[in-house]
């Protein structure tokens, strides 16, 4: 099951509709709305659900701090995520299901590590 959160919309981009700005637990983050069936408003709280967007080419490495972020990278949806790997999770601010990276990285299995993803993707 898909764990949702609750989230207050700081922003909607009036040309890029889908992309949103949200203060989820304290933190600004900008997602990618990928699915919205009704109308949503500035200023108003929504429970969501995310999803980590993971490039082709993943960019993952063992973090020194030990410190749950998201950190964004430019002005688009491109985002540093920092938690721990903890088997089928990946636990930051946000809990993310990990999409079989602990496969492909066993050896980060149980470790805090720096995830670059190419967005979250937030359901409404």
């Amino acid at each position: 099951m898909t764990k949702r959160y609750l989230v207050q919309i700081i922003e909607i981009d009036p040309i890029i509709e889908e992309l949103v700005v949200l203060s989820v637990q304290g933190v600004i983050i900008r997602c990618f709305a990928g699915y919205c069936p009704s109308v949503i408003e500035e200023g108003r709280n929504y429970e969501v659900e995310f999803e980590m967007v993971l490039p082709d080419e993943l960019n993952i490495i063992k973090a020194e701090n030990e410190e749950a972020r998201i950190e964004m990278l430019d002005d688009g949806f491109s985002c540093d995520i920092y938690g721990y790997m903890d088997g089928d999770f990946f636990r930051s601010l946000i809990e993310f299901s990990d999409q079989g990276i602990h496969f492909e990285y066993p050896h980060l299995n149980e470790q805090f590590v720096k995830i670059t993803a190419e967005r979250i993707d937030v359901s409404f």
